[in-house]
């Protein structure tokens, strides 16, 4: 979603008079498209100027399509702006591509450039636009001004705030304007009222941290429940500013949390300008662990200081915080943020182009910094994709091993298609070396399980069928429905975890049990059900009646009416 863009034409649009001296179009395209029919689409519609928002990730494409616009149409004013144009505009205006600049926050800036250039201003001398935005509430809503179609994007980015209290060496959220601006209360909630009238599924919200001012964020939650309880939320929060309310209230909405931990080390992270106290991290984690809130963690490696053996420790000390996802990256050096003006210092190898990703450091050599990266793919496959949160602690547990150990063992795996049987046989294969073979089975039959019912929830809620069950209908069921064999009892195996696996095999005898889970009403549900019912419920094709279904089935059809009537109910037949 082109937010940068969006805000931009939100202000033009709003400095229009009757004369209607600017016309703004955006044009919405993706890193994977050619650069000719970017370029071409741009020229199709004759503008006297093209704008690009420039980011690491865009950089070389923007300058393609750029330069085959000025090549193709020299009288078209080519202008760019974004984080790249902020931190290098000189560079990149020298490469003879681009003929004006806008740095920083480029609501303003831009707009001033434009209506500049329409009245016969002089450009200034170094052809670069820069002016701060003192009010963010001077800005137009691209959302409520209608210059967003909310129905062309899954997900929306949501701006509450600019600005970031911290100053982390590796970010430049920090950098110009000091302290953090926010959007108006009645703004937010405005916009909000339009995102669930818009019938938007899923929000991320850009502030670096959300959670800073206590009460505000306190205050936002309690309208999120109350206006769009059905969205999606991802916000980006620090721990210092957690407490027992706040995680209720992350608890109470559909959201999920992203935390920047990035090390484990608080030595590693003084290095970058960022404190860390072990212990009140993880009391504060407890907290949402307690109220069953969704969060994830983030780790960098390649940090100055950083080691191999330091970065493993990271991850297991992340690990054991049972985060839901855990999303590691290589350390980038981005121009103009203090770390990039350390490097030499810190001698930092680093890519000089985007990304910027380190290839090495004194304390991280190359070749550690390919394990490390081997160990975060490993992660994201196992831990992330595999949706291991739920029982991964009860493997390392069993096998008295550290979770990034796990992980490499599991790195050593070509992993093709489908992750839970990958996961399945490689703790099969460490059960038996471990000689602790008779424990696979329940296991597995765990790991399978929390597989079907992520399944379940990922696929979402179908809705519940209204009115009477009909004879004379056809019915089939919900994408949400997953059948399992397990060789344990269901409500057996449902106990692992109050007790340790070792006692649960001692305890219980393989039963075997035939289940499905199911999505209702967003919660992931399992059921026990007799062979005959799951017999009946795979008949469902969605092409014969429920009497036709009923009778092939050879069953008591008052029984089965009464069965479909209660599957109609939970969501599990459309």
């Amino acid at each position: 979603m082109p937010l940068a863009a969006a805000m931009l034409k939100a202000k033009l649009d709003s400095l229009n008079g009757p004369e209607n001296r600017v016309t703004v179009s955006m044009c919405d395209f993706y890193t994977d498209d050619d650069a000719e029919h970017i370029a071409s689409s741009v020229l199709a519609k004759k503008p006297d100027m093209a704008g690009f928002s420039v980011y690491l990730w865009n950089r070389e494409l923007s300058l393609q399509v750029a330069s085959i616009i000025k090549k193709k149409a020299p009288g078209i004013i080519v202008c760019l702006g974004g984080p790249e144009a902020g931190e290098m505009p000189e560079k990149l205006l020298n490469a003879g591509v681009f003929d004006l600049a806008v740095t920083g926050e480029g609501e303003i800036a831009f707009a001033k450039a434009v209506y500049g250039i329409l009245n016969g201003d002089a450009v200034p001398e170094n052809r670069i636009f820069n002016v701060p935005v003192n009010d963010l509430n001077d800005l137009p809503s691209p959302f409520l001004s209608g210059t967003v179609d909310l129905s062309k994007y899954e997900g929306v980015l949501w701006e509450l705030s600019r600005g970031c209290p911290f100053k982390c060496d590796f970010c430049f959220e920090s950098r110009g304007l000091s302290g953090v601006r926010r959007f108006s209360l009645d703004r937010i909630e405005a916009e909000l009222r339009l995102f669930e009238e818009k019938k938007v599924t899923q929000v991320f919200v850009l502030d670096p941290t959300f959670n800073q001012d206590r009460e505000r964020a306190k205050n936002i939650l309690r309208l999120i429940r109350k206006i769009a309880p059905s969205i999606h939320f991802t916000f980006e929060v620090r721990t210092e500013f957690l407490d027992e309310e706040m995680a209720e209230l992350f608890a109470s909405v559909n959201c999920g949390l992203q935390i920047g931990l990035q090390s484990s080390d608080s030595s590693v992270l003084k290095c970058v300008n960022r404190s860390f106290d072990p212990v009140k991290f993880r009391e504060k984690i407890n907290i949402l662990n307690r109220k069953n809130a969704v969060f994830g963690l983030d780790l960098i490696y390649g940090l100055p200081c950083d080691t191999l053996a330091g970065f493993r420790k990271s991850i297991d000390f992340a690990v054991s915080l049972q985060p839901n996802n855990l999303d590691i990256f290589p350390l980038a050096v981005l121009p103009g943020t203090v770390l990039h003006d350390k490097a030499d210092s810190f001698g930092l190898d680093f890519a000089n182009n985007a990304p910027y990703t380190v290839r090495s450091t004194p304390q991280f050599p190359a070749e550690d910094m390919k394990k490390a990266q081997l160990l975060s793919k490993s992660c994201d496959i196992f831990y992330n994709r595999g949706r291991a949160v739920g029982w991964l602690f009860m493997v390392l547990e069993t096998l008295n091993m550290r979770p990034s150990e796990f992980f490499e063992k599991f790195a050593e795996r070509e992993v093709d298609g489908d992750i839970c049987k990958a996961q399945c046989s490689i703790v099969k294969d460490m059960f038996e070396k471990a000689g602790k073979r008779n424990l696979s089975t329940a296991m597995t039959d765990i790991i399978r399980y929390n597989d079907c019912l992520n399944k379940s929830l990922e696929s979402g809620f179908s809705g519940k069928i209204d009115g009477k069950v009909s004879l004379h209908k056809v019915y089939r069921l919900s994408p949400s429905v997953n059948f399992l064999t397990l060789s344990y009892d269901h409500d057996e195996l449902l106990m692992i975890g109050e007790i340790n696996l070792i006692d649960f095999v001692k305890r219980f005898k393989p039963y075997r049990t035939e289940v499905i889970t199911y999505n209702d009403n967003g919660n992931s549900v399992s059921m026990p059900l007799d062979t005959v019912w799951i017999k009946l419920l795979r008949s469902l094709d969605g092409k014969r009646t429920l009497d036709q279904t009923i009778k092939s089935a050879n069953i008591n059809r008052s029984e089965a009416i009464e069965f479909i009537e209660f599957c109609a109910e939970s969501g599990i037949l459309l």
